[in-house]
């Protein structure tokens, strides 16, 4: 009776986890309620199958438990100091401690292969779904930037950023032809939709990305990668190819540069802790100063995720930040070669999403800021943590 109980908890959860998967793009509101219902049976299995003892399981070990451990004490500290530290409390708690439990659930989820597999399937099949709106709205309603998918305004520029990857590395690399065959039809409207985003941030992240990775698999496959793109770019629109030059051009950046040097300024005033979490979009006002590249009081983010964070938590808080991503890749390079090789593509394509990302943060504030892509990073992220700190049990028990 036990063993059914847990079964049937462990199977609600991976369903409620893949609707999770394919509504993120389009509801904050589901997003949150899914958190919950993770967590309410995330609880219940773990008591179920450890008792008393439940809360020395209910945590996977991964290879970046301690700096995330050293990112939430600095989390903390900036919020105990913070300018407002109301304000930045309500922002530790909607918003980090979410991103933390979406981690936690996606290490938890990946220790067994089926639901894994399951999992990896309603990836792909969430991609899809947004990559079809995406095209769709822009052939049925044209506009200078994409940033919709079956009509709803979305975050499309980020969760492309997180999908291409992916797919592309699950279709060059992985045997099952099932999984194979849904990636590359993925990519069919996922390619597309990233370029009329126009996002030259976008663009280098999952370009980049895909040749790191495919680099360390097979380094034919990446200069044909890299062959394949240099075509490509050569047939585009001239308007694209114009927009794409841009790239390396500062005074293209639009209202970047202004925003990045009042990220450093506060930091400058800030420099321990932080101003505190939330605290840039509050005194942004105060730094601000009109000028030819900002006329206007601009957006409320950084539009890079790594001085939001030294703005936000101070040089403790950066170099935590920072050690989180130094220590995953680090142990991605001492297991990858140990695993199975469905094992390597999957971490392969994890680990894809979660470097465009961390390159798409340069110039953007897409790992700490928002809901819907962040919390969709961080499970993935989650999942590739654990799927390492899995293999690295067995090994040591070996």
């Amino acid at each position: 009776m036990k063993e059914k109980i847990i079964y049937w908890l462990k199977n609600a959860l991976l369903l409620n986890i893949s609707i999770f998967l394919i509504l993120a793009p389009f509801s904050k509101k589901g997003v949150k309620i899914r958190l919950l219902i993770a967590l309410a049976l995330w609880i219940l299995i773990t008591i179920a199958e450890f008792g008393s003892h439940f809360h020395k399981h209910l945590i996977a070990k991964t290879p970046v438990n301690k700096p995330l451990l050293f990112f939430w004490i600095a989390l903390l500290l900036s919020t105990i100091f913070s300018i407002d530290p109301y304000y930045s409390h309500a922002v530790l708690l909607e918003r980090y401690l979410g991103y933390i439990l979406f981690f936690f659930l996606g290490s938890y989820l990946i220790k067994d292969n089926r639901r894994t597999l399951f999992l990896l399937g309603a990836i792909l099949f969430s991609s899809m779904v947004m990559g079809i709106g995406g095209l769709w709205d822009h052939v049925h309603n044209p506009q200078i930037r994409l940033d919709s998918s079956f009509g709803y305004l979305i975050s499309i520029t980020h969760f492309l950023v997180i999908y291409t990857p992916l797919n592309c590395i699950v279709f060059l690399f992985i045997k099952n032809k099932f999984f194979k065959f849904s990636a590359l039809f993925g990519l069919l409207f996922l390619f597309p939709s990233l370029i009329f985003t126009f996002s030259r941030g976008a663009w280098v992240s999952v370009l980049g990305s895909l040749l790191i990775v495919s680099f360390f698999k097979n380094r034919k496959i990446a200069c044909c990668l890299l062959i394949v793109f240099i075509l490509i770019g050569l047939f585009l629109p001239q308007y694209l190819q114009q927009r794409a030059i841009t790239t390396v051009n500062p005074l293209a950046w639009g209202e970047r540069l202004p925003l990045w040097k009042i990220s450093l300024k506060i930091a400058a005033d800030f420099p321990v802790f932080g101003a505190g979490l939330g605290m840039y979009e509050k005194i942004l006002a105060l730094y601000w100063k009109p000028s030819v590249l900002s006329p206007r009081l601009p957006h409320w983010d950084v539009h890079n995720n790594y001085l939001q964070v030294v703005s936000e938590t101070g040089i403790i808080g950066l170099i935590a930040f920072i050690w989180i991503f130094i220590s995953f890749f680090k142990h991605v390079f001492v297991t990858f070669k140990k695993m199975s090789e469905d094992q390597q593509v999957i971490l392969m394509s994890l680990t894809g999403s979660v470097l465009a990302s961390l390159i798409f943060a340069i110039s953007a504030s897409n790992i700490t800021v928002g809901v819907q892509p962040v919390a969709m990073f961080w499970f993935l992220f989650g999942m590739a943590s654990g799927l390492i700190g899995l293999r690295e049990d067995k090994v040591n028990t070996v």
